[in-house]
C-alpha cells in the first residue's frame, strides 16, 4: 500500500536579505535531505492562498489539505476550537485569542515572549474567574494561543491578526465595527485582570515581557466539512504542536495525536513527532507533519534562527522520512511551506511557494536544489494547492515526472 507523507515547514519561504548576501534563509540553510528530494524528484511552485483571502496558515493549510477555503473557511477561531472540542451554543461566536505583550500601546510581542502553557493557563483561569456569570469565556490552548467565546452580536467585527502588526501602534487595529465599544470594554476588563495577575508581577520582576493584553481575532462559527477519507479516499493523521492544524485534522476526521514535548517553536520534540508520524503510517495511508518553528523565526525577524529552524526541519523531520522510505519503498513524500514569512517584514505574504515531490521511481528529475529561485525556473506551477494535492495523492507514483 502506497504511503503519502507531507512535510510542511510553516512560513519557510522568504525574500533575499542583504544580511545573507542577498540570499534567502532557504538558500543559505544546509538542507541535504530536502535537496535530495528536489534534485531527484519533481520541483515547482504552488499558490497556496486563493485570491481574496489573507495569507494565513489557516487558509493555506486548509487548501494544502485539499479543501477550498471559499467553500469551507469561516475563521481561524472555530478551526482551533475544534481541536479543543469546544462546545458552543448556536448564538456563540468563536475567536482565536492571543495573549500578547503591549508596550506603550505598541504590539511588542504577539507571543508574550513565547509564554509557557503553564503560565498562560493560569492567566486563562483568572480571566474565566473574572468573567464568571457573563457570556464571555476563555479556553486554554498552547503557549500564547487560546480561544474566546462571545455572543453572536460580535460576529461582524473586523479584526486583525496580531502577527501582522508587530512593532506597530495598536490604536487603529483593535476590533472595530458593529458593537465595537462594548467589545473594547470586554478587552479592557480582561487586560485589567492580566495586569493584576501574580504571573505578570513575576514576569516584570524577572524583566520578562508582561502578558498584559488579550487579542481576539478571526472569529466565526464551526465550519461544516466532509472527511478527508470521503474526499480523497485516504485515511491518515496530522502531527503538529499547534491547535490550528489539530483543528483542521479534527474537522476532516484525521488523527491528531498529542505529542509529548511538541511546543510549536525551535525547542519542539522532533523525535516524538517522528514517532507519532510512523505510528499513523502503520495504520493509514497519509501523514501530514507540520513544523511551526520557521514561521515563528520569520515573525521574530531573525534570519539566523530561521536558518536553524530550516536545518532542524531537514535533519530531524525530512531525513527520518527519507530513511522510512528505504524500508517502505512504495512511499511518496512532499516538502513545502504553507506561505512565506519574510524576516524583513515579520509577517506573511501572498505569493507562490516552492514544493518538491519524490518517489524512488521518479521517471524524470529536476536536478535542482530546493530554493524559491530554483523552483521558479522549472515553470511547473499549480494555481491551487488542492490541485497539487490531487496530483500528489492520485498520480501513480511510478509516473511522477
Amino acid at each position: 500500500m502506497t504511503k503519502y507523507i507531507i512535510c510542511l515547514g510553516d512560513g519557510m519561504a522568504d525574500h533575499p536579505l542583504e544580511s545573507l548576501g542577498n540570499k534567502t534563509p532557504l538558500e543559505v540553510a544546509h538542507t541535504p535531505s530536502i535537496d535530495f528530494i528536489s534534485n531527484h524528484g519533481h520541483l515547482g511552485m504552488v499558490d497556496t492562498v486563493p485570491q481574496g483571502f489573507s495569507p494565513g496558515s489557516d487558509v493555506a493549510n486548509m487548501g494544502i489539505l485539499g479543501f477550498d477555503p471559499a467553500h469551507y473557511y469561516t475563521g481561524r477561531g472555530p478551526i482551533e476550537a475544534a481541536s479543543l472540542n469546544v462546545q458552543c451554543n448556536e448564538d456563540d461566536i468563536i475567536f482565536r485569542c492571543n495573549i500578547v505583550s503591549l508596550e506603550n500601546d505598541v504590539m511588542a510581542d504577539f507571543t508574550a515572549d513565547h509564554i509557557s502553557s503553564e503560565d498562560s493557563h493560569q492567566l486563562i483561569n483568572e480571566l474565566n474567574e473574572g468573567f464568571k456569570g457573563t457570556p464571555i469565556r476563555f479556553i486554554a490552548g498552547v503557549s500564547y494561543r487560546h480561544i474566546m467565546i462571545a455572543p453572536a452580536s460580535y460576529a461582524n467585527l473586523t479584526t486583525v491578526a496580531p502577527h501582522d502588526i508587530t512593532d506597530k501602534s495598536v490604536a487603529e487595529f483593535w476590533p472595530h465595527g458593529e458593537n465595537q465599544t462594548s467589545f473594547k470594554a470586554i478587552i479592557d476588563q480582561a487586560n485589567t485582570i492580566l495586569k493584576n495577575s501574580e504571573i505578570n508581577k513575576k514576569r516584570a520582576a524577572n524583566s520578562t515581557k508582561r502578558a498584559n493584553s488579550i487579542w481576539p481575532w478571526s472569529q466565526g462559527r464551526y465550519p461544516q466539512m466532509e472527511s478527508f477519507q470521503k474526499k480523497y479516499n485516504k485515511t491518515g493523521g496530522i502531527v503538529t504542536a499547534v491547535d490550528l492544524l489539530k483543528g483542521l485534522g479534527c474537522l476532516v476526521q484525521l488523527e491528531t495525536p498529542d505529542v509529548p514535548g511538541a511546543t510549536g517553536f525551535i525547542d519542539t520534540n522532533y523525535a516524538n513527532k517522528i514517532s507519532a508520524a510512523k505510528t499513523i503510517l502503520e495504520n493509514h495511508d497519509f501523514c501530514y507533519i507540520h513544523i511551526e518553528a520557521p514561521d515563528e523565526a520569520g515573525h521574530m525577524g531573525d534570519p539566523n534562527l530561521k536558518i536553524k529552524a530550516i536545518e532542524d526541519f531537514d535533519t530531524c523531520v525530512v531525513k527520518p522520512m527519507l530513511d522510512y522510505m528505504k524500508e517502505n519503498p512504495d512511499t511518496v513524500i512532499m516538502v513545502l511551506p504553507d506561505h512565506p514569512t519574510p524576516c524583513a517584514i515579520k509577517t506573511h505574504t501572498h505569493e507562490p511557494v516552492p514544493f518538491c515531490i519524490y518517489h524512488q521511481n521518479c521517471l524524470t528529475t529536476s536536478g535542482l536544489s530546493y530554493t524559491e529561485k530554483e523552483a521558479a525556473t522549472t515553470n511547473v506551477y499549480y494555481p491551487t494547492p488542492w490541485k497539487l494535492l490531487s496530483f500528489f495523492l492520485n498520480q501513480d507514483p511510478n509516473t511522477i515526472n
